[in-house]
């Protein structure tokens, strides 16, 4: 099967394996970075770039210079890639346990210092599945309506809640007192 006939997400699981295969090199991980790049959102790019930090040597030259790249910089959050240049000029390998890894990481675990909306539900995710979630509850959909806030509270996904919430409201709807109920334990969780 060629290239051009894979797709992006079966390029950065073919990427993934490389990696693992070689963990050290680095320009297995800037290919890997580069299909990143051509998958939705965020977070398989800082998940690949979580990897390159735990698996190769230091280098604040060559990493700086992938993080440099606009595409990478267009794709992460700007606290997110500046955090990244930071750990890529330090000298030291990122820990095999760290902020910065995601559910895409091969090399890399998440740690358990992240919020534990993180864990449970990406940034990428949130966006989703607000968006997906918003016509079913401008049309009313009591059981999308009851689907979503059960997320969003279980989940702890406030960012999610918050998109919704801000979309539905500056369009003059009027939530229930659910919502209310939702946003309360959202904001304990955030405090807690």
């Amino acid at each position: 099967m060629g290239d051009q006939l894979l797709t992006a997400r079966e390029r950065f699981r073919q990427a993934g394996r490389a990696v693992l295969r070689q963990p050290d090199d680095p320009h297995i991980h800037a290919a890997r970075v580069d299909v990143a790049c051509d998958l939705e959102g965020a977070e398989p790019l800082q998940g690949a770039l979580a990897d390159l930090l735990h698996g190769c040597a230091p280098d604040a030259a060559r990493h700086g210079a992938l993080l440099a790249r606009p595409a990478v910089r267009a794709r992460l959050a700007p606290h997110v890639g500046e955090a990244l240049r930071r750990c890529a000029g330090n000298g030291q390998r990122l820990a095999a346990a760290n902020a910065f890894a995601t559910r895409w990481s091969v090399l890399t675990s998440p740690s358990l210092d992240v919020p534990r909306r993180a864990l449970l539900c990406s940034t990428d995710d949130a966006r989703v599945i607000a968006a997906r979630a918003i016509p079913m509850l401008r049309a009313g959909d009591a059981q999308a309506e009851d689907d979503f806030l059960a997320h969003c509270e279980g989940a702890g996904d406030a960012l999610a809640f918050m998109l919704a919430r801000r979309a539905l409201t500056r369009e003059g709807y009027t939530l229930s007192a659910r919502w209310e109920a939702v946003s309360a334990a959202l904001q304990q969780g955030v405090l807690s």
